[in-house]
């Protein structure tokens, strides 16, 4: 019966049962994409495009008013005929007056079409903005994320150290306390342990900023306290040539470059259509009404429908048309030459980060061998120095270079994360 209670006081004092809340990427990512400001107004202003979209909004669709009007008049009237006969009365006059009225446009150079093409063009493009800022967060949360791993992972790193140097301070306060060693050499132990947990306390500083950081990425509490998986190497499976054939159709930044040559071309499109004739439809169905009581016509009265085909044809602006189709021509030339630019940048960059990428991969391979070799050695030293078959000036060379290794080892296995995070950002594969 005594194993109850002291089972329970296990798993109480278990640190699985008061662990933090473990936050994988791919969650992160999900609470960005949910509650990230940026991307809510995204989102709205892309509703705000779609609901342009409509053929009345590019001349298509008759216009229909209705008008009404009720006027009248109340005057003295005093009227003297040829005839000798006279009036004098107190006169009104009433007119109520209605009709429907509609204008339509049925040729305008193409114009309409231009315009409602355009509009298409531009609901598209607020999509590829949205998506350049789905890519962008989708990056940043994972740069923050990568940055928590590896101040985690300096942590974990530095509390194995810590623990050598705490070892190395027992030993040189025991030899001193018994005459075997020096008081130099546990000092200096003493010294280089307290430099280690300072180490500590600023690592654990960097990793709570950090976090606030993330959190803010993702719209939450900044006191949220959360853990991440620990921090491993990432390999990148495409060949550069599929690296920026990817770039060329689905990087954003080249879309949304290519969409704008075809607005472009749209607005050259639009401003030619003022140089043919427009047609219209007019048409009218009217009722009107008249009393007056003091004229030669007390009582008028008609209904009728009124139909008509309108020309226009604008002859001389003043070069104002022209000028705005060479302006838009210019427009076309210089996202050419952007175009032009951006491959050439993007081509530059992507080898550039392939090749950085590879790197940071050969790398992280000899820093795990270091890693393992360090920590062999300093096992050894330690054990020699244990047996007083060595010096403290050898174990602590040991110990720096373990640290070495370890800190070198976790650069590493970032640096990867970062570089491939660059190449997926560059090809356009980060948001699909």
């Amino acid at each position: 019966m005594k194993k109850i209670p002291i089972l329970i006081i296990l798993l109480l004092n278990s640190p699985l049962i008061f662990s933090q809340t473990m936050l994988s990427l791919e969650e992160a990512q999900s609470i960005a994409m949910e509650n990230n400001w940026g991307l809510k107004v995204s989102q709205k202003q892309i509703e705000a495009a779609d609901n342009r979209i409509f053929k009345a909004n590019a001349g298509y669709s008759p216009v229909i008013d209705w008008n009404t009007s009720y006027s009248g008049s109340f005057n003295q009237v005093n009227q003297k005929f040829f005839d000798g006969r006279s009036v004098q009365r107190f006169g009104t006059s009433i007119t109520p007056n209605t009709n429907l009225s509609l204008a339509w446009t049925l040729y305008d150079g193409r114009r309409m079409q231009a315009v409602y093409s355009r509009l298409n063009s531009q609901g598209q493009q607020s999509r590829i903005q949205n998506q350049l800022l789905v890519q962008n967060t989708l990056s940043n949360v994972m740069q923050a994320y990568y940055d928590i791993q590896r101040l985690q992972q300096s942590k974990s790193y530095l509390e194995v150290i810590i623990g050598y140097y705490e070892e190395r301070l027992k030993i040189t306060e025991e030899r001193w306390q018994i005459g075997r060693g020096s008081k130099l050499d546990f000092l200096q132990s003493k010294t280089d342990y307290s430099t280690q947990k300072a180490n500590l306390v600023n690592t654990l500083n960097e990793l709570k900023g950090a976090k606030i950081r993330l959190n803010g990425l993702l719209a939450r509490d900044p006191k949220t306290e959360f853990e991440v998986n620990d921090l491993s190497g990432y390999t990148n499976s495409d060949n550069l040539e599929i690296l920026l054939e990817n770039a060329r159709m689905k990087n954003q930044e080249y879309l949304l470059l290519k969409k704008s040559e075809e607005i472009n071309l749209l607005n050259q499109k639009e401003a030619k259509s003022f140089k043919l004739p427009r047609v219209g439809l007019t048409s009218s169905f009217g009722y009107n009404f008249n009393t007056n009581n003091a004229g030669l016509i007390t009582f008028n009265q008609s209904v009728g429908l009124n139909t008509g085909i309108t020309a226009t044809w604008r002859v001389f602006d003043g070069q104002l048309n022209n000028r705005n189709i060479q302006l838009a021509k210019i427009n076309g030339e210089i996202i050419k030459v952007q175009k032009e630019e951006w491959l050439n940048n993007i081509e530059m960059d992507i080898t550039t980060a392939y090749y950085q990428n590879q790197n940071d991969e050969t790398l992280l391979k000899l820093e795990l061998e270091n890693k393992a070799l360090a920590e062999e050695n300093l096992e050894i030293s330690l054990e020699k120095f244990k047996l007083g078959a060595s010096t403290i000036l050898e174990l602590n060379d040991a110990q720096t270079r373990f640290n070495n290794a370890l800190s070198r080892l976790v650069n590493a296995q970032y640096n990867v994360k970062i570089s491939a995070l660059e190449l997926l950002r560059l090809s356009g594969q980060l948001a699909q």
